[in-house]
């Protein structure tokens, strides 16, 4: 995992160099719901969250193209009857979107509405498994890391506005929609990622 960051981390900083004139970085954050699909039981809120940078390299008015490397939270709570206990799966991820972003308004406008499409790699980071019976109290809490493919991949599909709060920064808002295609367990039926997520962020513009 290491090798990975590091060389997406590599990566990154060239793609950067290379595009000084017209790119964009900057940090981004989100909250949301994620979910498993074809899950028995009934499925429950479960907290889902993000945090990572992002890069943005503009070839025209109105089409932009960059990716982002983030720390993902995700997984599934679902309730069981006839007893009513609770399971909660953490299921953390590297993503790594590759977004092709399309926006409403010229470069110079301060409010730019936009949409974007990403194809959207995972690697696994962490799995865990938790059960809590209908009293809430906590029954098991374990690892699972070894029964779940430790690569992801799918489509994150976007909406937003980017706000100019200075000459060259944006405040970055997006509600993001992931649909995954790879099936989570490595046994079993097939079972996929889902997530809704509020994504916040400040861009700021590299060269001249």
């Amino acid at each position: 995992m290491r090798k990975i960051l590091f060389a997406l981390a590599l990566a990154c900083g060239a793609f950067a160099s290379a595009m000084a004139q017209e790119t964009a970085i900057g940090v981004t954050a989100g909250i949301g719901h994620s979910w498993l699909s074809d899950q028995a039981g009934r499925t429950l809120g479960h907290p889902a969250w993000n945090v990572g940078g992002t890069f943005l390299y503009s070839t025209t008015r109105h089409w932009g193209f960059g990716f982002d490397i983030k720390y993902s939270r995700e997984g599934r709570t679902t309730r069981y009857a006839p007893d009513d206990h609770v399971e909660r799966a953490n299921l953390d991820y590297i993503r790594v979107p590759l977004r092709a972003t399309y926006f409403f308004n010229e470069l110079d406008k301060d409010v730019r509405l936009k949409v974007s499409l990403a194809p959207t790699l995972g690697f696994l980071a962490a799995a865990r498994y938790m059960i809590r019976d209908a009293g809430g109290d906590e029954v098991s809490n374990n690892s699972f890391k070894d029964q779940v493919n430790g690569f992801d991949f799918g489509l994150t599909f976007g909406a937003g506005v980017n706000f100019r709060v200075s000459e060259r920064a944006w405040l970055t808002t997006e509600l993001a929609y992931y649909n995954g295609f790879a099936n989570v367990a490595k046994d079993g039926g097939t079972t996929l990622n889902r997530n809704l997520a509020l994504n916040v962020g400040v861009m700021f513009g590299v060269g001249k």
